[in-house]
């Protein structure tokens, strides 16, 4: 009987396997995301390439700095003066995607459920009525376009267009070597301690470290460069709920992958 093998999940090559969670855990976890939101809001205002590349450029040394944390995790438990068959850092890792798994899943369904109580209070309330309060709450909540619905996306895009707004007035007139240095900046503060990149340093204590680096650069890249070209054009085909829906999956199947991998011993030794 031949052993388990999914290409890109179970039973491939390290470096496959990290690319792969790498680049789709990264991919969709950025869009929709802060950094997302600011790459897009700077890129109306400014030159393209110039966000671009501060952009990406913070995102590539952020996901190098996670993955070294993550292969620190993988270091301290190879040298633990406590023999155990039990790999602590393929469990720590497991133990956060399962948790960022979990928590993006709930802020879909919350989405959801936000959106089916609205609506059973549109039906009650005719529909004139309805039109005219769906209005007001798109005025006071300041939301614009296919996304109106997601409040966490109208979140993330407000505290994108504060940040972005007291940047773009000092930049305005500046050399492209001072809005690289700003936008690299502004990227590599807002995305410190976020959810890709703690989620980077978990695939990286599980996972092929050089297969993580590629993948997730290469899923940041792709996000930064929808949001550089125009993400707001994304919301007519991937809303903020349905990417969550998608990170959030992809979460768990990973952890379910780990899991594998820690029960089987693939990663071991």
């Amino acid at each position: 009987m031949g052993a388990l093998k999914i290409p890109g999940l179970v039973g491939d090559n390290q470096f496959t396997e990290g690319f792969v969670s790498g680049l789709l855990l990264i991919f969709f976890s950025e869009i929709g995301d802060k950094t997302f939101f600011i790459a897009l809001l700077l890129a109306l205002k400014q030159d393209r390439t110039t966000v671009f590349v501060g952009t990406f450029g913070a995102l590539a040394i952020m996901t190098l700095i996670s993955v070294g944390l993550g292969q620190v995790f993988h270091q301290v438990d190879e040298l633990l003066p406590v023999s155990t068959d039990v790999p602590l850092d393929d469990v720590l890792a497991c133990a956060l995607l399962l948790y960022f798994g979990i928590n993006t899943l709930r802020v879909a369904a919350d989405a959801d459920a936000k959106a089916a109580e609205d609506k059973e209070e549109t039906g009650e309330v005719g529909a004139a009525d309805a039109d005219a309060k769906a209005a007001e709450e798109k005025e006071e909540a300041g939301e614009v376009g296919a996304a109106d619905a997601d409040a966490k996306a109208a979140e993330e895009k407000e505290e994108a267009g504060e940040v972005v707004t007291g940047l773009s007035s000092s930049t305005a007139a500046a050399a492209t070597a001072t809005l690289v240095a700003s936008t690299f900046s502004l990227v590599f503060a807002a995305e410190w301690g976020d959810k890709s990149f703690l989620a980077t340093i978990a695939l990286a204590a599980a996972s092929d470290p050089a297969g993580v680096v590629v993948g997730a650069v290469t899923g940041h890249g792709l996000a930064t460069g929808i949001a550089v070209a125009g993400g707001s054009l994304l919301s007519n085909y991937i809303s903020e709920r349905t990417a969550n829906y998608i990170g959030g999956s992809l979460f768990l199947v990973f952890a379910a992958a780990t899991v594998f991998d820690i029960v089987t011993g693939a990663h071991g030794g």
